[in-house]
Protein backbone atom coordinates (compact mmCIF):
# COMPACT_ATOMS: atom_id res chain seq x y z
CA UNK A 1 0.00 0.00 0.00
CA UNK A 2 1.25 3.63 -1.05
CA UNK A 3 2.22 5.63 1.75
CA UNK A 4 0.12 9.07 2.89
CA UNK A 5 1.90 12.17 2.30
CA UNK A 6 3.03 13.58 5.54
CA UNK A 7 1.39 16.75 6.91
CA UNK A 8 4.20 19.54 7.40
CA UNK A 9 3.73 22.11 10.20
CA UNK A 10 4.56 24.40 6.80
CA UNK A 11 1.29 23.24 5.84
CA UNK A 12 -0.76 23.56 8.75
CA UNK A 13 0.09 27.31 8.99
CA UNK A 14 -0.83 27.64 5.13
CA UNK A 15 -4.21 26.21 4.54
CA UNK A 16 -7.35 26.67 6.63
CA UNK A 17 -8.05 23.58 8.90
CA UNK A 18 -11.57 21.91 9.27
CA UNK A 19 -12.83 19.59 11.91
CA UNK A 20 -15.66 16.68 10.41
CA UNK A 21 -18.30 16.77 13.18
CA UNK A 22 -20.59 14.15 13.76
CA UNK A 23 -23.37 15.61 12.27
CA UNK A 24 -21.57 15.84 8.81
CA UNK A 25 -19.97 19.57 9.02
CA UNK A 26 -17.15 20.83 8.55
CA UNK A 27 -16.06 23.24 11.12
CA UNK A 28 -13.30 25.20 10.54
CA UNK A 29 -10.57 25.28 13.94
CA UNK A 30 -7.81 27.41 14.77
CA UNK A 31 -6.18 25.25 17.87
CA UNK A 32 -3.93 22.80 15.56
CA UNK A 33 -0.83 24.91 15.05
CA UNK A 34 1.75 22.49 14.59
CA UNK A 35 2.11 18.55 14.12
CA UNK A 36 2.21 17.85 17.75
CA UNK A 37 -1.46 19.63 18.65
CA UNK A 38 -2.65 15.75 17.63
CA UNK A 39 -2.79 12.35 18.04
CA UNK A 40 -1.51 10.78 15.07
CA UNK A 41 -2.68 7.35 16.16
CA UNK A 42 -6.19 8.44 15.96
CA UNK A 43 -6.15 11.39 13.61
CA UNK A 44 -5.10 12.83 10.31
CA UNK A 45 -5.07 15.95 8.63
CA UNK A 46 -6.52 15.00 4.93
CA UNK A 47 -5.69 17.11 1.89
CA UNK A 48 -9.02 18.59 -0.05
CA UNK A 49 -7.20 18.01 -2.87
CA UNK A 50 -5.07 15.54 -3.60
CA UNK A 51 -1.23 16.54 -2.24
CA UNK A 52 0.73 15.72 -5.70
CA UNK A 53 -2.02 17.25 -7.77
CA UNK A 54 -2.16 20.43 -6.18
CA UNK A 55 1.58 20.67 -5.93
CA UNK A 56 1.72 19.95 -10.03
CA UNK A 57 -1.23 21.99 -10.61
CA UNK A 58 -1.55 24.72 -8.08
CA UNK A 59 -1.72 27.55 -10.94
CA UNK A 60 -4.98 25.59 -12.36
CA UNK A 61 -6.43 25.62 -9.05
CA UNK A 62 -5.84 29.20 -8.16
CA UNK A 63 -7.38 30.29 -11.41
CA UNK A 64 -10.47 28.19 -10.86
CA UNK A 65 -10.84 29.90 -7.41
CA UNK A 66 -10.57 25.87 -5.76
CA UNK A 67 -8.86 26.28 -2.48
CA UNK A 68 -6.73 23.85 -0.69
CA UNK A 69 -7.49 23.20 3.13
CA UNK A 70 -6.95 20.59 5.52
CA UNK A 71 -9.63 18.17 6.98
CA UNK A 72 -8.98 16.82 10.45
CA UNK A 73 -10.52 13.12 10.46
CA UNK A 74 -10.57 9.72 11.95
CA UNK A 75 -8.04 7.61 10.21
CA UNK A 76 -11.00 5.09 9.87
CA UNK A 77 -12.36 7.74 8.07
CA UNK A 78 -9.65 8.36 5.97
CA UNK A 79 -9.56 5.09 4.96
CA UNK A 80 -13.00 5.07 3.78
CA UNK A 81 -12.71 8.05 1.79
CA UNK A 82 -9.62 6.61 0.01
CA UNK A 83 -11.53 2.79 0.13
CA UNK A 84 -7.92 1.48 1.20
CA UNK A 85 -10.01 0.29 4.25
CA UNK A 86 -11.36 -3.21 5.21
CA UNK A 87 -14.72 -2.07 4.89
CA UNK A 88 -15.14 -0.24 1.79
CA UNK A 89 -17.77 1.66 1.79
CA UNK A 90 -20.26 2.85 -1.05
CA UNK A 91 -20.71 6.40 -1.75
CA UNK A 92 -24.42 5.85 -0.10
CA UNK A 93 -23.08 4.27 3.09
CA UNK A 94 -20.33 6.29 3.45
CA UNK A 95 -22.94 9.53 3.36
CA UNK A 96 -25.10 7.55 5.63
CA UNK A 97 -21.83 7.23 8.07
CA UNK A 98 -20.58 10.21 8.32
CA UNK A 99 -23.61 12.42 7.23
CA UNK A 100 -21.50 14.25 4.69
CA UNK A 101 -20.99 13.03 1.33
CA UNK A 102 -17.18 11.95 0.35
CA UNK A 103 -17.05 14.16 -2.55
CA UNK A 104 -17.28 17.20 0.18
CA UNK A 105 -14.48 15.79 1.33
CA UNK A 106 -11.69 14.61 -1.01
CA UNK A 107 -12.13 16.89 -4.60
CA UNK A 108 -12.95 15.26 -7.84
CA UNK A 109 -13.96 17.76 -10.49
CA UNK A 110 -16.43 15.58 -12.03
CA UNK A 111 -18.51 14.85 -8.59
CA UNK A 112 -17.54 18.12 -7.40
CA UNK A 113 -18.71 20.27 -10.18
CA UNK A 114 -21.55 17.73 -10.46
CA UNK A 115 -22.82 18.36 -6.66
CA UNK A 116 -22.06 22.07 -6.70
Amino acid sequence: MKQPIKITNEEIKKYPIYLLNTQGKLIRIYWIKSKDDYDHNKHVLHHYIKYQSFVKNQKWYEEQGIQQKLIFISHICHEHIHDIGIKQLTDEEFEKKYKISKWKLIYNRKYTEERK
